[in-house]
């Protein structure tokens, strides 16, 4: 059986690594603080079950950890993690007297609440074409709020009847850092003939430009596709992917998920790593998928 894996490391805007750009730098950013901090250090994170995947010997070994629990926090000194931080944990942070040793939001994440920020200042409602459990969401709410607007989530093309606007209030469109293209154009279709005014701020990340396109190209070429990834970001979107075009899609969070029976009678399938998902775990996960088949 042939193991066909979608390789990032040449890809413009994705790190040899195979993690995207936003959780490259922040685990960079932790060991930098961990080496001239040493112990004590707690990283503030939407989703602290998953922040050390990708770097679980860092929290093993150095005495760094995640949390999503303000509270907890004492003597620690903080880090804010990759999915950035909602207003009110930042203040929350200030009013604990807490020391912040570095901001480790992503980009493309601070990129998208400038441009949430600039269309509420503007006046706008706002839009968001997301999923509505992602994890940037109650960040977007959080700032939302603050500005006292009202956000609607989008995530498919009738989500758009639902929006509770009429035709010509102004209307600010923002998206999910790792919403598929491919949906992204079906909606802003349906949105733009619904509103005569609307302003579109495209801030999905290159991550998702550029592994998307991948991910259809894989579902395409294989009998069977396995996306390793826990993240419902972009997990979920590389599953909606090739699920377009492939319905033999299955997925691991950890190599001991794989199943033999998915490949019975197989010769040719394949995987790919979602964005918090290391190459040297893919290529383990290869090897097997390979050893199933033997």
């Amino acid at each position: 059986m042939e193991v066909v894996k979608v390789d990032f490391r040449d890809t413009k805007g994705i790190p040899p690594s195979g993690l995207c750009v936003g959780v490259h730098r922040a685990g960079a950013m932790h060991r930098k603080m961990v080496q001239k901090h040493g112990n004590g250090l707690a990283v503030w994170s939407l989703r602290p079950e998953n922040d050390f995947i990708a770097f679980k010997a860092l929290e093993d070994e150095e005495g760094i950890r995640s949390t999503n629990d303000m509270h907890s926090i004492k003597e620690e000194k903080l880090i804010y993690g990759v999915r950035g931080a909602p207003p009110e944990v930042r203040r929350q942070a200030r009013e604990q007297g807490l020391e912040l040793l570095a901001d480790a939001t992503c980009p493309f994440v601070v990129q998208q609440e400038e441009a949430e920020l600039e269309l509420l200042d503007q006046g706008c409602h706002l839009v968001i074409l997301s999923s509505r459990t992602h994890h940037g969401i109650p960040r977007l709410m959080g700032i939302a709020t603050e500005k006292e607007r009202e956000v609607f989530i989008v995530e498919k093309e009738e989500d758009v009847d639902d929006i509770r606007l009429t035709r010509f209030e102004p209307v600010g469109v923002i998206v999910q850092t790792t919403f598929w293209m491919e949906s992204y154009k079906k909606i802003m279709a349906r949105i733009l003939e619904r509103f005569a005014n609307v302003r579109i701020r495209n801030t999905a990340c290159i991550d998702s430009l550029q592994r998307l396109p991948k991910v259809e190209e894989l579902a395409r070429d294989v009998e069977a596709v396995v996306i390793f990834g826990w993240t419902e970001g972009m997990t979920n979107r590389m599953e909606e992917v090739a699920k377009a075009f492939n319905d033999k899609v299955y997925r691991i969070e950890k190599i001991e998920d794989l199943d033999r029976s998915w490949f019975t009678g197989m010769s040719r399938v394949g995987i790919v790593g979602a964005n918090e998902t290391t190459d040297e775990r893919v290529d383990e996960a290869v090897e097997r998928i390979k050893s199933m088949a033997a």
